[in-house]
């Protein structure tokens, strides 16, 4: 019967076995009219389940079952309700402690006491109340089946014999280890190493073959490695033997539902391609730590119809792209998602495949045949699997959809009556070529301006060569407005980069009204995110939040291209979204992005950037072991890709080390840093602003780790970088250099030059009006003033700083708590307590209190807010908050006492 048939049969005997028996042959006649083969089926079922009823065995076995569903109803086990377990001598053995229970009986682990030598086992006991015939027949099989087993990765039979009490029991060897599958993960093993492990477990299996012994029940829990690394198959309670030694035991259907076979689930007879079966289920969570049948509703009979009625699918498909789990998958086999799938791709995917074929006699023929699959797949040989599976396929289909293969047949034919539409597509390709000819010829002349020969030996700058562009363009490819847009937009994101904000402009307006004009929706889209980027440029990032709503509003995601488009555009709403403090919408935009996003390589470059803010964020939020988790997988992918762009590298190891730095793990974290800076000077040269910002991480990163003076010389080389590219006084760059070196030298209370490369910070951030830096520099330099006990220029410099960070900044974010604590402070110094007037000591309040909502609440800004608010409930003169704060804030907490004591 075949897999529809049987799920028709199950679900009619599912609807008449508990209906009057006079009903059945009339409701049987009426649905399987035209099916004789399934009504004889539920007929015979049927009358199988009313015969079941009536046998003594139930009778006998009934109040055994009252009994223990009565123990269960009052709340006692009924393992616990037998007496004296624990403790109990069972042959030379003492029980410890219960292990496990199953559908039998119970395990325990139990301790040699004869005095003979020290030994460890398991001990198998039936369970009370069920001791019936079927029963101890089974434990007596699994006795002689293990007696007959002696391999090293099957736990062996140690001992064995009759309670005083009656009832049989086995000693087994103890494994105390965890099953094969979380073994693997928690140590990360990469796929051949998994393949490997598995390979012992078929070597096992095979020998109980050889002996005609089916397990009939291999799943992971029944697979354990112990800690010495070595695999041990388990639990042959319910095997088979295949010469007929076990005809005395009934024929009752024992499996587990996740990893039964078909012919299992349909009651058929049992080969040892019911193990094959299996071993291909353990397989396939290996590979992909997933099941290939998952079900909505994850019921015993749900996973029965999955694997009667759907054919499994692939590993490689079964991790979705974006999916968080499946990142978490790929990084315990030391893989990043799309590697993992283009390793399953192939060789895996058909050999586990033909291990779970529905039909017995398409498996591999032993299992040996399995594993030797495996091992040409390890030795990169062809492999047997992907033979014959065009066939296999094929016949599947046809045998499931014998009506949709008629309806084929008629298709072909209209195939043919297609073949005119085919003659019209080609005049279109035709003029798609003439297009791509066009494109061609506009490249050419891009070159042929760049030639020396033609330039008579002058130097060609990007910028140069970018105007030639569009100057050519004026003319090049008239009549394909979309292809000439595209172009259009590619040199003005060329000028954006060079941050050439006036060439860019009427590229992009004069691509966005022709988008508008065509009704291009994709093109118009593009076009406004390029004009998000020249206002964020220009210093109006407010003017993006609407342009961006606009673009992604005309979008499908479903689209790749388009898909793309709204990742890039999650991305450039980080910076606001990151000034407005919110991380936890960076974090969900930036998951959101990675999800829309495909595995193609020209997309690498944005899901790098992408997962490098998620992680950046991941960080901000006191969660820097997730972010590991997100980049580290990127970073395990890109150090073994020989063909990818080395800039992705630098940039994955230089926000990696800052989630290490966080995690404690600094040795890891600077020492990744220094390879970022290797790979930087040989990618760009070693005088390039890309050093410099390299050499910036570092600096942090020996900072957070109090190497205070190496963090100085770093920080150094990094301003003397961006002194060497400073263009005419403009360098916001160096404006943050400047301030980070200023911020060093205040921890070393070298306040004099620090103060020094504040004026210049402060200075050159003015003239680049890049007022993130200019605000943070003036944040400092009035805490320099304030430690020196110039109050009234810190308090001018932090009602300037607040001016500049106003129109950008929401009013709980860390850089306005600080401005606004640092004015409460100088004030303290001036007057002393005078200055705790009650709407000062509210504001103060409150600072503390959002303070102790951001991810720094435990930090040196969190603490001394804190201890501002202190003041205000305080009449003594204070004491020093403890734990110490940052060097700076504890001179300025001395004067703030010293203020308060005299003015008492």
């Amino acid at each position: 019967m075949d897999a529809q048939r049987w799920r028709r049969a199950r679900e009619l005997f599912d609807e008449l076995v508990d209906t009057p028996q006079a009903g059945w042959n009339a409701r049987v006649a009426e649905a399987c009219a035209d099916d004789p083969l399934v009504r004889d089926e539920v007929l015979a079922m049927l009358r199988a389940d009313q015969a079941t009823g009536q046998q003594e065995i139930f009778d006998a076995s009934l109040p055994a079952a009252v009994v223990e569903l009565a123990g269960r109803l009052a709340g006692v086990k009924a393992a616990d309700a037998e007496a004296g377990h624990e403790g109990r001598s069972v042959g030379p053995f003492r029980l410890v402690r219960e292990i496990g229970r199953g559908g039998m009986g119970a395990v325990w682990l139990a301790e040699r006491a004869d005095g003979a030598f020290e030994q460890r086992v398991a001990v198998k006991l039936i369970r009370s109340g069920w001791d019936v015939d079927e029963v101890l027949a089974r434990f007596r099989a699994e006795r002689q089946i293990l007696a007959g087993l002696q391999h090293p990765n099957i736990a062996h039979l140690v001992d064995g014999g009759i309670t005083a009490d009656g009832k049989p029991w086995l000693a087994l060897e103890y494994i105390d280890g965890e099953d094969l599958r979380a073994w693997c993960d928690s140590r990360r093993l990469d796929l051949a190493a998994r393949l490997q492990l598995f390979l012992t477990v078929c070597d096992a299996v095979a020998h109980a073959h050889q002996r005609l012994v089916v397990h009939r029940d291999l799943k992971p829990s029944n697979i354990l490695v112990g800690n010495d690394g070595v695999v041990k198959l388990l639990d042959f309670g319910i095997a088979k033997l295949l010469d007929g030694t076990d005809a005395g035991i009934s024929s009752t259907r024992m499996f587990t539902p996740e990893y039964a076979a078909p012919e299992q689930v349909r009651g058929e007879l049992l080969t040892t391609a019911v193990d094959i079966h299996a071993l291909g289920l353990l397989l396939y969570e290996l590979l992909c730590g997933r099941r290939p049948f998952e079900a909505d509703h994850p019921t015993p009979a749900a996973y029965e119809r999955a694997v009667l009625d759907r054919e499994p699918t692939r590993p490689s498909l079964a991790l979705a792209r974006g999916d968080d789990a499946g990142a978490a998958i790929a990084a315990c086999r030391d893989l990043a998602p799309a590697r993992l799938r283009r390793e399953l791709r192939g060789d895996l995917d058909a050999i586990v495949l033909k291990a779970l074929r529905k039909e017995p006699g398409q498996r591999y023929a032993s299992v040996q045949a399995f594993a030797d699959d495996v091992r040409r797949h390890l030795a990169r040989q062809p492999v047997l699997a992907r033979r014959g599976s065009w066939r296999y396929r094929s016949a599947r289909f046809l045998r499931r959809h014998a009506l949709a293969a008629t309806l084929a047949g008629v298709a072909v034919f209209a195939l043919c009556a297609g073949l005119g539409a085919a003659l019209w597509q080609a005049r279109v390709a035709n003029v798609q070529r003439d297009s791509a000819r066009a494109a061609l010829a506009f490249m050419r002349s891009l070159f042929d301006n760049a030639d020396p020969a033609h330039r008579k030996g002058d130097q060609l700058s990007a910028r140069d060569l970018l105007d030639a562009g569009v100057r050519t363009m004026r003319t090049a490819l008239p009549g394909e407005d979309a292809a000439r847009g595209e172009l259009l937009l590619t040199m003005a994101s060329a000028y954006l980069g060079l941050e050439q904000l006036d060439a860019a402009a009427p590229l992009i307006e004069e691509v966005r009204a022709s988008a508008e004009a065509r009704a291009d929706r994709a093109q118009l889209a593009a076009a406004m995110i390029q004009q998000c980027r020249l206002r964020d440029l220009g210093n109006h990032p407010d003017d993006c939040p609407p342009l961006l709503d606009h673009a992604e509003s005309l979008l499908d995601p479903r689209e790749p291209e388009q898909a793309r488009l709204v990742a890039y555009s999650l991305a450039l709403r980080v910076y606001g979204l990151q000034l407005a403090n919110r991380y936890e919408a960076v974090v969900e935009s930036m998951r959101r992005g990675l999800a829309l996003l495909g595995d193609r390589r020209e997309d690498r470059y944005l899901r790098v950037e992408l997962a490098s803010h998620l992680a950046f964020a991941l960080n901000r939020l006191g969660r820097p072991a997730e972010a590991e988790r997100v980049l580290a997988p990127w970073l395990a992918e890109l150090r073994h890709d020989d063909d990818t762009e080395r800039v992705l590298l630098v940039d994955t190891l230089g926000t990696l080390s800052s989630s290490l730095s966080a995690l404690g793990r600094h040795d890891e974290a600077i020492a990744m840093q220094r390879e970022a800076i290797e790979i930087a000077e040989k990618l760009y040269g070693r005088d390039d602003p890309t050093v410099a910002e390299s050499y910036n991480t570092l600096a942090r990163t020996l900072n957070g780790a109090g190497r205070i003076d190496e963090a100085v010389a770093a920080m150094e080389h990094a301003v003397e970088l961006d002194r060497r590219n400073e263009a005419g006084g403009r360098n916001p760059e160096l404006a943050s250099a400047l301030c980070n070196l200023a911020v060093l030298l205040v921890k070393q209370e070298h306040y004099a030059d620090a103060l020094a490369r504040l004026d210049e910070a402060v200075e050159l951030a003015r003239e680049a009006e890049f007022d993130a830096d200019l605000g943070r520099s003036l944040w400092w330099r009035a805490v320099v003033h304030l430690v020196a006990g110039r109050t009234a220029d810190a308090r001018a410099d932090g009602e300037r700083m607040a001016d500049v960070l106003a129109p950008s900044h929401a009013a709980g974010d860390d850089a306005m708590l600080r401005g606004r604590a640092l004015a409460f402070a100088a004030a303290l110094i001036e007057q002393g307590p005078a200055a705790a007037t009650a709407p000062a000591c509210a504001d103060a309040g409150a600072i503390a209190e959002a303070f102790m909502r951001t991810p720094q609440a435990a930090g040196a800004d969190a603490r001394f807010a804190a201890y501002l608010a202190m003041l205000c409930t305080q009449h003594a003169p204070p004491v020093d908050p403890a734990p110490p704060l940052a060097v700076h804030y504890a001179r300025i907490v001395a004067r703030i006492r010293d203020a308060w004591a005299a003015a008492r």
